[in-house]
C-alpha cells in the first residue's frame, strides 16, 4: 500500500514538472518568437516634436510602410510631442527597451555614442550636399557602430538644417561677432569653436534664451531658422546672418534590445522604411525651413548672405580647433574631406 501511494506522489510530482515546463516553454514562444507565431509586433516610437514637425510626419510614413511591407505583423504607435519624453530621455529609455524606437539630435546623443561629436564642429561641411554624401558613405556604417556599443541601432539620419548666426545688432562680416554674447549649447567643442571665433560664447537652455535677448543677458543665438521662428526668437533678435555654420543631423534609431528580439527578415522591413523615411523627411524639412524663412521676410527682419571672403574669415578662425582635436577625430575627419 505504501508503495503504490507513493509512486502515485511522484506521478502527480512529474505531471507537475512537466506541465511547468511547458508553461516556460509556451512563455518563451509567446515572447520571444512572435514572428514565427504569426503574433502582432508592436513598436513604440517617441518623437520629441510636434505633430507637424518634419521629423513626426516622416516617422508616421515609416509606421505606414513598416506595416505595409509586414502585411499588417508589425505596427509601429508613433508617440509626437514628447509624450514619452525630451530627446535625453528618449535616448536611456530606447537604450533599455523601455521604448523601442526614438529619434534625437545628434547633440545630445554625443554623450552616448562619442564619435557624433563630429558634427560640433563648425564649417565641417561646404553644403547640405556635402554632409548627405558623407552620410552615404561608409562613414554612417561607422558612426552607428559606434551607437550599437550604446545599444542602440542606428536606422536613418534625419536633415536638421544649418544653423547660423541671429542677433540684436548686425552680423555682416566676421568681425561682427567679436565680443558678443552668443547664446550656444552646452557642448564643449562648441564653446571651444565660439571662443576662436571671438565671442563670448554663454551656454543656455533652450527655454531662457528668448528673455535672455530681450533683457540684453545676450546678444543673439545661433540655429537654424526653423527654429528661430518656432521658438519666437525672430520677434527680439531682428537679424539673421546666413552664416550655416553647423549642420547637426538628427538621428532615427532602435533599442538593441528590441532590434534583437526580431527576425532577420523584420530588421531587414524596419531598415528599408527607416531609409525610406529619409527621403520624406528631407521633402518635408525644405518646406518647413522655406515656411520659416517667408516668416522672417514677412516680418521685416533683415537675412544677411555672408560673402566667400567672410566665410572664409569664419573658417580660417576655427581652424585650430580641427588641430585640437585631430587624434580623437582624425579618421572621421579624413572620411569627410573624402566626401567632397
Amino acid at each position: 500500500m505504501k508503495f503504490v501511494k507513493l509512486f502515485v506522489v511522484l506521478l502527480l510530482m512529474g505531471l507537475t514538472l512537466m506541465a511547468c515546463s511547458s508553461e516556460k516553454s509556451d512563455s518563451k514562444k509567446d515572447s520571444g518568437d512572435t514572428t514565427n507565431s504569426g503574433k502582432q509586433i508592436v513598436l513604440r516610437l517617441s518623437e520629441p516634436q510636434v505633430d507637424e514637425y518634419p521629423d513626426s510626419i516622416a516617422e508616421k510614413e515609416f509606421a505606414k510602410k513598416v506595416e505595409e511591407l509586414s502585411d499588417g505583423r508589425i505596427k509601429v504607435d508613433v508617440y509626437t510631442g514628447g509624450q514619452l519624453g525630451d530627446e535625453t530621455t528618449t535616448i536611456e529609455q530606447t537604450q533599455v527597451g523601455i521604448v523601442d524606437i526614438g529619434r534625437a539630435n545628434s547633440g545630445p546623443l554625443t554623450q552616448f555614442a562619442k564619435s557624433l561629436g563630429i558634427f560640433s564642429f563648425p564649417f565641417l561641411f561646404d553644403s547640405r550636399e556635402h554632409m548627405w554624401n558623407t552620410l552615404d558613405s561608409s562613414l554612417r556604417d561607422e558612426l552607428f557602430a559606434d551607437l550599437e556599443k550604446a545599444d542602440l541601432i542606428g536606422l536613418a539620419f534625419y536633415d536638421a538644417g544649418a544653423r547660423s548666426f541671429y542677433s540684436i545688432d548686425p552680423i555682416e562680416k566676421a568681425d561682427d561677432v567679436k565680443g558678443k554674447k552668443i547664446r550656444v549649447m552646452q557642448n564643449d567643442i562648441l564653446i571651444d569653436a565660439f571662443k576662436k571665433l571671438g565671442t563670448s560664447p554663454t551656454p543656455l537652455s533652450a527655454s531662457e534664451v528668448y528673455s535672455a535677448l530681450q533683457m540684453g543677458v545676450i546678444d543673439g543665438g545661433e540655429n537654424n531658422v526653423s527654429t528661430y521662428v518656432a521658438d519666437g526668437h525672430y520677434e527680439v533678435a531682428k537679424n539673421f546672418t546666413l552664416s550655416e555654420h553647423l549642420r547637426i543631423p538628427g538621428v532615427l534609431f532602435m533599442s538593441k534590445k528590441s532590434w534583437d528580439s526580431l527576425s532577420g527578415e523584420d530588421q531587414e522591413i524596419i531598415k528599408e522604411a527607416a531609409l525610406e523615411s529619409e527621403k520624406i523627411q528631407l521633402e518635408e524639412y525644405d518646406k518647413f525651413s522655406q515656411k520659416a524663412m517667408d516668416t522672417v521676410k514677412e516680418a521685416g527682419n533683415n537675412v544677411f548672405e555672408l560673402s566667400d571672403e567672410e566665410r572664409n574669415k569664419f573658417r580660417e578662425s576655427v581652424q585650430p580647433l580641427y588641430s585640437d582635436y585631430e587624434e580623437t577625430y582624425g579618421d572621421l575627419f579624413k572620411a569627410i574631406d573624402d566626401a567632397r
